[in-house]
């Protein structure tokens, strides 16, 4: 089941999970909480931009790893799914790319793959809203949270490039 905007208001106002830091009530929606563009954006060859100065024009076809101003903690008995602002999609413009989900357990800035695939830049800047998360309950807590293993992306602190060691 989706929590509702009161749902996720109550779970932070009481403190049972801080789901979502900083916490700004503005930025609930009736069913998903929207989430703000932090400062760095990466290439996949490492490559910072930064953003706390100066916009971005994110060209036709360009892909970078960027991430959630806010951090979040999803606890056990929740998992969560980050999904674009239907404003920005409507743009051609996705930010996720294959990974939306976010398990419970999991702690840390959420990277985000954000990907132009129309034939205008857009704008990037600094605390934009660019998607939104959405939390789910599950029929029961987890047996093995997000971290209890070892998990690559746990704690994750602004963009963290790819850590698969698959290649």
């Amino acid at each position: 089941m989706i929590l509702s905007d009161r749902d996720i208001d109550h779970i932070i106002k009481s403190g049972q999970a801080f789901l979502v830091n900083p916490y700004n009530e503005e930025m609930l929606q009736p069913n998903s909480y929207d989430m703000s563009l932090g400062c760095e954006l990466k290439t996949l060859n490492d490559k910072s931009i930064d953003l706390s100065q100066d916009s971005y024009k994110l060209k036709p076809h360009e892909f970078l790893l960027g991430s959630t101003l806010e951090k979040v903690h999803i606890p056990h008995d929740l998992c969560g799914h980050v999904d674009g602002k239907s404003s920005i999609g409507r743009l051609g413009v996705f930010v996720h790319v294959s990974s939306g989900f976010i398990d419970s357990g999991f702690n840390g800035n959420i990277t985000l793959e954000i990907y132009n695939c129309s034939e205008k830049e857009f704008e990037l800047y600094h605390g934009m809203p660019i998607c939104q998360l959405i939390f789910e309950t599950l029929s029961s807590p987890v047996m093995k949270p997000y971290g209890m293993r070892d998990n690559h992306y746990q704690n994750s602190n602004g963009v963290v490039l790819s850590r698969y060691e698959g290649l």
